[in-house]
């Protein structure tokens, strides 16, 4: 009697073990055959866009620097400039600017002025060409950040001063950071390259100016 009660536990033990799986296993099976939603945002985040050149094909601007005259020292220069862009790379610009020279190294050991008042006033009037090498972007802090461009330029121009006009030629490098779409800044280092013939002293000079502006994009 003791050994069919003990078949009769084990029997009944193995029916409900069984029992037991068999729910685990289709409760198993019917959360893997259960669909699963995907809760779209309502809304996606869109990448801040830098202001950039695209559609603008003019330039207009203002400029301020110092202006090296071989000779005659280094003085305050300003002048104007205007940009016709052709393509994103290449583009054409017109400027005119002018200095105040002071006296010549010679005129202070001589003690006497050579130049008049407005023989000393050195103006030029240019029409050069602008690749652009590099591109990249400028950074103001931790969270601005700006299209900015390095351009080879080059040209010709008409010097006066000293009493002459003189054909020369003009080279230089520009980077321009454009900060808003209607705005760029522009740094500019630029050789003037032209001959001089000033009392009986004939030779070719260079005159370095460096100069910083902005351009309005229209």
């Amino acid at each position: 009697m003791s050994k069919l009660r003990t078949l009769s536990s084990t029997l009944i033990f193995s029916l409900l073990l069984g029992n037991f799986c068999s729910a685990v296993n289709a409760s198993e099976v019917e959360k893997e055959q259960s669909p699963v939603t995907v809760i779209e945002p309502k809304s996606k985040n869109t990448r801040a866009k830098s202001a950039k050149i695209d559609t603008e094909k003019f330039e207009i601007g203002v400029y301020l620097g110092s202006l090296s005259v071989e000779d005659f020292g280094t003085n305050q220069a300003m002048g104007i400039s205007f940009l016709y862009h052709f393509s994103p790379t290449v583009f054409a610009q017109f400027s005119y600017g002018s200095s105040d020279v002071g006296r010549a190294t010679f005129e202070e050991v001589a003690g006497q002025d050579f130049l008049s008042d407005d023989d000393e006033v050195f103006s030029y009037t240019q029409i050069a060409a602008g690749y652009k090498l590099f591109h990249g972007r400028s950074f103001l802090g931790e969270k601005s950040k700006f299209n900015s461009h390095i351009y080879l330029t080059g040209g010709l121009e008409n010097v006066e001063f000293a009493g002459e006009s003189n054909i020369g030629l003009v080279v230089g490098t520009t980077y321009k950071v454009v900060s808003t779409d209607w705005l760029t800044w522009n740094f500019e280092l630029k050789n003037h390259i032209f001959e001089r013939d000033f009392l009986a002293d004939k030779k070719m000079t260079n005159n370095i100016e460096f100069s910083v502006g902005f351009n309005v994009l229209f």
